[in-house]
């Protein structure tokens, strides 16, 4: 097959790092297909070209088409039209534009199927008539200019299927564990030193959606009504980012951005995984704390459920109190932890590898393509 592997949305985070791995996979692969990545200038900092072969043709748009969705697509629709592909692949989208060839495009925009999560409910009148606006747009583009789209959950699938009444094919593709984590010579050590305290990691980055304001009113019921000291939260974050009291310090390790290498070295220091999101579509970080076998304690919302199915300890998503009844709980009932763990070792396994992601994403290639 003659494809076009479309990366020209992607800025920054999790959908490079599927970008990335898919390309990985498919030089793995070594199938006999031409494949044209469109490469915007985000992606193409972050990806060595080097030794691929030469079945790989690489395109990178120019800066202004990271600013400016028209020239964007002028510069996307111009490569489509010289390249004439079988099947085009947006690895996340919306794309913005009709195409003439079928394509298939990815979907992982909470925003647009989950309306009701409480993270709305925190913004201002203004900013939340603009995500509504920028929902409807972006469901809009989805809609009108895919042939098909892929999902990382089948709660996103069905729910996106339902809301928009969209009748094309729908598919679904679970993200995976990133490779690093099956390559411990490659772990990187960072030293916390944390002085047996119970450590509660929260790997994230400071988005309103990450829910890390509750984390002082946590403090404040452990400290306050358990009258439980002995604990640390672990953030990823930096102190000046989140502006928290010098009085919660003491039961805060901030370690700001760490690599992706150091990431199972900060699991092996902690004893609980901390995820009180309030809206994503997918997140790896459940999958990295089951593979690291830390219990997690999630935010109960239809896509945590669906990623850990019955191994995570659910809490209702904006009460501090269940969240700190959770850490208690898993602090003075070690056998609890362990039967989390044991059920998240169980319910990785669903989720295969990337290679497996892959294969999934080449099948439904073929499904849609011209060349049949």
């Amino acid at each position: 097959m003659n494809l076009i592997i479309d990366n020209s949305n992607l800025f920054a985070g999790g959908g490079i790092q599927v970008a990335i791995s898919f390309l990985k996979d498919l030089k793995n692969l070594n199938f006999d297909h031409i494949y044209h990545v469109i490469q915007s200038p985000n992606m193409a900092k972050a990806f060595g070209e080097v030794d691929f072969p030469n079945n790989f043709k690489f395109y990178k748009l120019s800066e202004n088409a990271a600013f400016s969705k028209k020239t964007r697509i002028q510069q996307v629709k111009s490569l489509e039209d010289k390249i004439k592909p079988d099947c085009i692949f947006t690895v996340f989208g919306p794309s913005y534009h009709k195409s003439n060839y079928p394509k298939l495009v990815g979907f992982a925009i909470p925003h647009i199927i989950y309306p009701d999560s409480p993270y709305f409910k925190k913004l201002s009148i203004k900013d939340k008539l603009y995500s509504k606006l920028l929902a409807y747009f972006k469901s809009y583009c989805f809609k009108k200019y895919s042939d098909a789209l892929v999902f990382e959950t089948q709660d996103a699938a069905n729910i996106y299927k339902e809301k928009y009444s969209f009748n094309k094919n729908v598919f679904v593709a679970n993200n995976t564990l990133n490779e690093i984590f099956n390559s411990p010579d490659e772990w990187q050590k960072i030293p916390l030193h944390l002085d047996n305290t119970f450590n509660i990691v929260y790997l994230t980055a400071n988005y309103p959606h990450k829910n890390l304001t509750i984390i002082p009113s946590i403090i404040e019921i452990l400290t306050n009504k358990f009258n439980f000291h002995n604990f640390k939260f672990i953030l990823t974050i930096n102190k000046n980012e989140l502006n928290f009291p010098d009085h919660y310090d003491q039961y805060i390790k901030y370690i700001g951005k760490v690599s992706i290498n150091q990431l199972a070295n900060i699991y092996e220091q902690s004893n609980v995984a901390f995820i009180p999101t309030l809206l994503e579509v997918f997140s790896a970080t459940y999958l990295e704390a089951m593979f690291m076998k830390k219990p997690i304690i999630a935010s109960d919302f239809g896509f945590s459920r669906d990623i850990c199915n019955n191994s995570a300890y659910f809490c209702e998503a904006t009460n501090p109190t269940a969240y700190a009844e959770a850490i208690i709980n898993l602090y003075n009932n070690p056998e609890k932890g362990k039967d989390l763990i044991e059920k998240g070792e169980i319910n990785l396994k669903r989720f295969g590898t990337s290679l497996d992601r892959t294969k999934k994403y080449l099948n439904f290639i073929e499904q849609i393509s011209n060349k049949k």
